[in-house]
């Protein structure tokens, strides 16, 4: 793919903005976005370093498999220099936005570039088109950050390492099936005839939906779990709480100190 100023400012700026912004809400780093010379600094560290990193890739990459793959590693271990996030957030965090990236791209891009472009090659000559054909994949990107700013939801969590995997795998599967798929298409494109063309093109848009709409519906099925789960085990600890300090302050009225540390330490085992 080539890069130039016009898509580096215009293209990759505004993706690499988003992108970090949804990183860092979903990995639960709320903080890192509020205004002040220490996060202004990183945020912009952690940019550019994007940039840069799309600046050698996209230019070197064979295929749209290999250039995800290599996105995922550079954001990754910018996450984690940067933002000294751990590994699994990261990782986490670079997957859902490539995740979003994709799901989006598949439903308009593969028929753009087929029947508007009449091919790839076309496309990729017309850069100054990209500015509008990336504007739905900032849309998604730009509702997904406002939901998760407004909703403060962290997917990943250290409770339960199996659902991270589980998650993990899933959206890796669906963000690389998603782009063979296009890539595939794209291929073969020119050699079907047009009622195999016309039969393609809606079977693609169809299972690609599905798989969206069932993806994303089983992520909001597990939110919708560990939110439940995990207000009312915030619920039982606060009971638990109050009782051991109802406890403690009926105990040191009484002036029964010696219970009252006993109880402490108990707590504390």
């Amino acid at each position: 793919m080539v890069m130039n100023l016009y898509i580096l400012l215009l293209v990759s700026l505004p993706e690499a903005f988003l992108n970090l912004t949804i990183a860092l809400l979903f990995t639960g780093c709320k903080g890192n976005l509020k205004i002040n010379k220490k996060n202004i600094f990183k945020f912009s560290t952690a940019i550019l370093l994007m940039l840069l990193s799309s600046c050698i890739i996209r230019p070197i990459s064979p295929n749209v498999i290999a250039s995800i793959t290599l996105h995922n590693i550079a954001y990754s271990l910018i996450l984690i220099l940067v933002y000294k996030m751990k590994p699994v957030y990261a990782v986490f965090a670079t997957s859902f936005i490539f995740l979003i990236m994709t799901v989006t791209e598949i439903l308009y891009a593969p028929y753009v570039i087929t029947y508007v472009f009449k091919g790839m090659e076309r496309f990729q000559n017309a850069y100054h088109w990209y500015v509008l054909l990336a504007m739905p994949q900032r849309f998604a990107q730009a509702m997904v950050a406002a939901f998760l700013w407004k909703h403060e939801i962290l997917l990943v969590t250290r409770i339960n390492r199996r659902l991270n995997r589980l998650f993990l795998s899933s959206i890796l599967m669906l963000s690389y099936g998603g782009q063979l798929l296009y890539f595939v298409f794209i291929a073969v494109f020119d050699k079907m005839q047009l009622v195999y063309q016309i039969t393609f093109s809606v079977s693609l848009f169809v299972i690609v939906l599905v798989l969206n709409i069932q993806m994303f519906k089983l992520i909001y099925t597990v939110i919708t779990g560990l939110i439940i789960k995990s207000y009312d085990k915030y619920c039982e600890f606060e009971d638990d709480v109050k009782f051991a300090l109802d406890e403690i302050r009926s105990l040191l009225t009484n002036n029964q100190v010696d219970e009252a540390v006993k109880l402490i330490d108990y707590i504390n085992e």
